[in-house]
Order: structure tokens, then sequence, then C-alpha cells
């Protein structure tokens, strides 16, 4: 996994991968626009932007965060968007906001993890909250049942693109193959905890991976 929980960046914060150093020197030498900047303010609005518009669910929402956070924004890189993901997984509570908790902390701290929680959370609090009254009032009604599949048709779409690209970044060698493979059987084939999938897991990739580091 290489950096659980890293320290926060000092100053100004980091911009991804193409960000100057310190001294001005590095890939990019040309200030980002304030509003690329991953500031307190801006956390809050692009989670805000993901937790209003990002539907279908934990593995749907993960291609806006890719979108935003690596592609567009480039406030994080792929392998720690990718590792993100694990944490978010593997800790108690919904995965896509643990996700952006860490995203907020890598980026500015606790302020940052609770700028991306407040701006995660808020539209999806007042839409169920509309979407509940809604639906005691006029559930009854033909319109629900059908919207409802074709979002499920997508969301499935959304998903398989974050699979094919997340795999692109791990699964590089024999071993993540196998522990994919064994992961998705023992969910889907013998129902095992996925608590004790993770855990197994990383015990098993501390054995084959840590030697090597």
């Amino acid at each position: 996994m290489g950096r659980f929980l890293p320290s926060p960046p000092a100053g100004e914060g980091r911009v991804g991968a193409n960000s100057p150093n310190e001294q001005g020197t590095g890939p990019a030498h040309v200030s980002a626009p304030y509003n690329m900047m991953p500031t307190i303010r801006n956390i809050f609005l692009v989670f805000l932007k993901m937790g209003a518009f990002a539907f279908g669910g934990v593995y749907s929402m993960l291609s806006f965060f890719q979108r935003e956070l690596v592609d567009r924004r480039k406030w994080l890189s792929q392998e720690e968007f990718t590792e993100g993901v694990a944490i978010g997984q593997m800790t108690p509570g919904p995965p896509i906001i643990n996700t952006g908790i860490f995203v907020g902390y890598r980026l500015k701290g606790l302020k940052g993890a609770l700028a991306a929680t407040a701006g995660q959370v808020m539209p999806g609090f007042i839409l169920v909250v509309a979407l509940a009254y809604a639906y005691n009032e006029y559930r009854e009604t033909a319109f629900f049942g059908p919207v409802l599949k074709g979002i499920g048709a997508a969301v499935v779409g959304l998903l398989l693109s974050v699979i094919y690209r997340m795999g692109r970044q791990l699964l590089k060698d024999r071993a993540a193959v196998l522990f994919a493979l064994a992961g998705f059987v023992s969910l889907h084939l013998f129902k095992v905890n996925p608590i004790a999938v993770i855990t197994l897991a990383g015990l098993a990739g501390y054995l084959v991976y840590g030697r090597s580091e």
C-alpha cells in the first residue's frame, strides 16, 4: 500500500504530481488558477459538487472522485487515489465518506477533512429528505420505477470504468491478479465477510510485497 495516512502537507497544500516545489522549480512553472488550488473553500465546493451530482451509490461515485481529483484538478496522483479508496474500504463507516475524509486530510489536514465531509454529506442529506417526502406522497405513480431502473443501469457502466482504471494501476503482477480473483470468489461464491477478506488480503500483501520493499 505504500503510504497510510501520510502527514498533511505544510504551506499552500499539494496540487498533484505536477506541482512546483518550494523553490519554484519542477514540472509546473505557472501557478494554477485559484479555483484549481486545494484551499479549504475549494475542497468544500468540489465535494459539494460531487455530493450533489454523483448518483448511484459508493462505487459509482468513485468515477466522479477520480475525474475531479485526479484527472481534472490533479490534487492526487492515481496511486494516492487508489490508496485512499483502499483506506475508505477498510475503515468503519460509509467507504465513500471515508475516502473523502482521507482526501481532505491529505490536502489540508483536519480542516480539509471536515470541509470534504461537510461538502459531500450536505447535498445527500437535503435530497434524501426531499425524496423521502416525495416518495411517501407519490409512490403509487408510475414515475419512480422506470427512472430508478435507468439510473441503476448507468451506474453499472460507471462502476466498470472505475474497476478498469484501478485494475490497470494495481494488477501489474501475478500476485495482485490472484488477490483480486481470490477476493471476488470469496465474496461472490462463498459469502465470506468483507472484513475478513480485507484483513487476509492485507496480511497476504505484507507477506508477498513486504520483503521486497
